[in-house]
């Protein structure tokens, strides 16, 4: 390693930079130097934002320069630097792992399914037609069929083989099956008796878009032209029911050439235990990993805006998150992110220790 005054310098910059301190720390002091037991060595920095705030401890290693913003403790300091030395560790494993993950994530998602509930047995598909046409100006064009219930639309503008396919099913969602999950819509209080109504149903559905965004783009366009159409009473798609204006709302994210994240994921929100608990479902159609929030003792809708900015972060910037890495909203914030069974959602998940 360099000499103290060399590192000291180096984390300096770090911190300056805006994704973490932002500014010069006011104060910076060395204070030990170590050696891992796999040979890394790691000379430990403790420094503040300003005059009352309290010392922090920060490291740069051979494996690089880190601070959680953690406070310094001068009896654990060889501890909690060791800690910081294994995350980067872990942090270079899995920036190296990353491509391959991406693929592999990639390879299972952009299929997008959803059911349009209808109050009537009844389809058109020309006004469908006319209305995409005119909302996002896309010319849709079916193979030749004479069943009208079913139309199967190739959108060569979302890739060579993304096909978008709408099924009529003159008969309600099998099982009370759109009921059942109707009741997660913490927005809508009548949702459940609503749903109830439906006497049919469209299946909307999305495959071989180029990459699942594009995907997720062209299925948000569908579901938004559908509910142009009064005929249509909810969306039941992600678990829950929806009402149209909540597409809609979707779509206009979309056309502020954002990605319509509204459409395609869905926010959960339910009393837990011990709190609060937020869950999103929707996140592994897109090659990601779904996101959740358990037992914080926070305002429904503040857990709520924080899920959504980190969603939105996530699939805009096209981040993969791993287990033990950090993440916040701004560069004073440091939540653990932790990889396990999910809570409110199927399979694996990531947790945020809000």
């Amino acid at each position: 390693m360099r000499s103290i005054e060399e590192e000291k310098q180096e984390i300096i910059e770090w911190l300056m930079h805006p994704s973490e301190l932002g500014c010069r720390p006011r104060d910076i002091k060395y204070t030990n130097q170590f050696k891992t037991k796999d040979g890394i060595e790691c000379m430990i920095f403790k420094y503040k934002k300003s005059m009352f705030s309290p010392w922090l401890l920060a490291i740069s290693s051979d494996s690089g320069i880190f601070s959680r913003m953690q406070r310094y403790n001068p009896s654990t300091e060889i501890e909690d630097a060791t800690k910081l030395v294994e995350y980067l560790a872990q942090f270079w494993k899995n920036q190296a792992n990353e491509a391959k993950e991406r693929e592999e994530k990639a390879r299972n998602a952009g299929t997008f399914a959803g059911f349009a509930l209808l109050k009537e047995a009844t389809w058109d598909s020309s006004k469908f037609e006319d209305d995409f046409d005119d909302e996002w100006g896309i010319i849709l064009a079916s193979e030749a069929s004479e069943d009208n219930m079913i139309k199967v639309y190739s959108v060569p503008e979302f890739g060579e083989k993304a096909i978008l396919a709408v099924t009529l099913v003159e008969a309600p969602v099998p099982n009370g099956e759109a009921e059942q999950n109707a009741k997660y819509n913490y927005m809508w209080r009548d949702a459940v008796q609503v749903t109830a109504t439906h006497k049919a149903h469209l299946i909307v559905s999305v495959v071989g878009a180029s990459n699942p965004k594009a995907g997720g783009v062209l299925f948000s366009m569908a579901l938004s032209a559908i509910c142009r159409d009064d005929n249509t009473l909810g969306i039941y798609y992600n678990n829950v029911v929806v009402k149209p204006n909540y597409i809609f709302a979707g779509a206009e994210l979309l056309k502020t050439q954002n990605l319509p994240v509204l459409s395609l994921v869905w926010l959960g929100i339910c009393q837990s235990p011990k709190g609060i608990s937020a869950y999103t479902t929707g996140m592994t159609n897109l090659g990601k990993d779904e996101i959740e929030i358990v037992d914080v003792n926070k305002k429904p809708n503040e857990v709520r805006d924080f899920l959504f900015n980190i969603v939105t972060y996530v699939l805009e910037d096209d981040v993969i998150l791993h287990d033990g890495e950090t993440i916040g909203v701004d560069n004073t914030q440091r939540l653990e992110i932790k990889k396990s069974a999910g809570v409110n959602v199927v399979g694996e998940s990531l947790k945020i220790l809000l």
